[in-house]
């Protein structure tokens, strides 16, 4: 069972010993230093929304010579109670304006849910003692929600629930923390969830129902692609031929005269939406930024097949910085940040560095002291392979007016398919602002890193007869995948997830599932080195 260290209990413990955050006033001036005087409205209304603090942005596109619009906005919160807490967030696009919005969104992201959830009243009982109180309809089933392998929970076990909404018909449904939390600053003291808590299904915009498409097309994406590539990938590249779009295009040649070789690369088209991602080396290896910037990968999923290209190609170019820029030397950062800036974040972050995941910061550390060759030789049988071919111009394709349309193409093609599809809202009062957690159970994320397996993966890879699931005696790492009986009477018996083999697959390409903060490798890089 993969469960927290006890440094991550120490960490809950140090924080329930700091009080409570302090009421702030929404609209409350915040201290901007780095960004565009002239700022978009969602930017603002982000910015209105967030605890006082600090907050200070770069652009980091001079880091690389695509001159992708890359801008990095980190929030240096007033509050004491947020020990470690560097709210920070990414964004890219095709314009300055686009890579604002979606950066200064991401810390809304990161923020907000710990804000709304850690007032809640919260549920503690089990699975079956709830619904014996609420119903079956208002509790959602621990065994649907993609469960560790091995794991111990199931319907008799005492959780922590908060309240989640169902989207068809705003019933309220009692989710576990576990899976609705995202920060350990939202349990109560002593919890210890099921599971390593993640954001993913993390969504911001102008109102919920935006922000709840957002995070459903995340979800989609990541339960699409994840047994498709990094270790595991399928190297089927994307066949132009038929046409894309124009803009599209003059991406593809820009990289090409850049001597970046761009692979885009299919992962699925299931409930008719496009799936897809880009990895990519630069031709001559030492041209990249750092070496880390060849492990790039952009990811889309998205009702537009084009759409779907568009995104993923740009994610790949902000990767290339934004890996860069975390991960690469502090020096290299120090290029385009604020005199002192680096400094700053790392004295401000420390506490949560020290209670990092040992295993990213340990295989990221393996990483970064690579030459570009080395590197590329890691990557060269998976990321990169290239053994098939799918005709982009066969791929399903709808167009879809804006993120309202796309998340709602999204939403009801899943519930269309059976799919529950819920949410935890986040929004902060008074309107403006929406950000939402989308839980949909049966979809399914963290299989290879945090062996998070529930009966879609199972079925898809007996589908492909792989060997990470098996039958027969369970062992410390042939362990059950948790299923409702239902399930397990469809596979015909208990299946058996194979950890050990997974280790073995994962290997050394760890770090492309779970990444150490920004510049806590680099950081811990520099202190061996003065140590030595």
């Amino acid at each position: 069972m993969t469960t927290p260290s006890q440094q991550d209990q120490d960490a809950r413990a140090r924080h329930a010993r700091i009080k409570a955050p302090r009421p702030y006033s929404y609209g409350a001036p915040r201290r901007i230093e780095g960004l565009p005087e002239r700022l978009p409205d969602p930017v603002r209304a982000y910015l209105d929304v967030l605890p006082p603090g600090r907050v200070v942005g770069f652009n980091l596109a001079p880091l690389d010579r695509t001159g992708v619009p890359v801008w990095f906005v980190s929030l240096f919160l007033d509050d004491p109670f947020f020990v470690g807490a560097m709210p920070s967030g990414i964004g890219y696009g095709a314009t300055d304006d686009e890579a604002l919005i979606g950066a200064v969104a991401e810390i809304a992201e990161n923020l907000m849910p710990s804000l709304a959830v850690m007032p809640r009243k919260k549920e503690r009982g089990s699975y079956n003692d709830l619904v014996r109180v609420f119903g079956p309809k208002s509790v959602a089933d621990p065994l649907t929600l993609c469960l560790p392998a091995g794991s111990p929970v199931g319907r008799d076990t005492v959780l922590e629930w908060t309240p989640a909404t169902r989207r068809g018909t705003g019933e309220t449904v009692l989710m576990p923390l576990d899976v609705a939390a995202t920060d350990y600053f939202e349990l109560s003291e002593g919890y210890t969830p099921f599971t390593n808590l993640i954001t993913n299904g993390l969504g911001a915009g102008p109102d919920v129902d935006f922000a709840l498409g957002h995070g459903v097309l995340e979800l989609l994406q990541r339960d699409g692609n994840g047994l498709l590539f990094r270790a595991l990938d399928q190297g089927v590249m994307l066949d132009f031929e038929g046409g894309i779009s124009d803009e599209n295009a003059a991406m593809l040649a820009r990289l090409e005269s850049l001597g970046i070789r761009a692979l885009p690369k299919f992962a699925t088209d299931q409930f008719g939406l496009t799936n897809l991602y880009v990895v990519g080396y630069d031709s001559n290896l030492a041209d990249a930024p750092t070496p880390i910037a060849l492990s790039a990968c952009g990811e889309a999923c998205d009702p537009d097949r084009d759409r779907a290209l568009r995104k993923a190609l740009l994610e790949f170019q902000a990767a290339r910085v934004r890996k860069s820029f975390g991960h690469g030397p502090l020096d290299f950062a120090r290029r385009i940040t604020p005199p002192g800036y680096v400094d700053a974040f790392i004295q401000k972050a420390l506490p949560s560095l020290d209670l990092e995941e040992s295993r990213a910061l340990k295989a990221m550390l393996d990483w970064i002291v690579l030459p570009p060759e080395g590197l590329h030789g890691v990557l060269a049988g998976t990321v990169y392979s290239e053994r098939s071919t799918k005709r982009f111009s066969e791929l399903p394709t709808q167009e879809a007016a804006d993120g309202h349309a796309r998340g709602r193409i999204a939403c009801d093609r899943l519930e269309q398919a059976g799919f529950d599809v819920l949410y935890v809202d986040c929004s902060p009062p008074g309107g403006g602002v929406g950000v939402a957690k989308a839980i949909v159970p049966g979809l399914e994320v963290e299989t290879m890193s945090y062996y998070r397996i529930g009966e879609r993966n199972t079925r898809k890879l007996l589908e492909r007869e792989h060997p990470l699931i098996r039958f027969g005696e369970a062992s410390e790492t042939l362990r059950p995948v948790r299923l409702t009986p239902e399930a397990i009477e469809r596979f015909g018996g208990q299946p058996l997830f194979d950890t050990a083999l997974a280790e073995e697959i994962v290997g050394s390409h760890y770090p492309l599932y779970r990444e150490p903060e920004s510049h806590h490798a680099p950081f811990r890089l520099e202190q061996r080195g003065r140590a030595a």
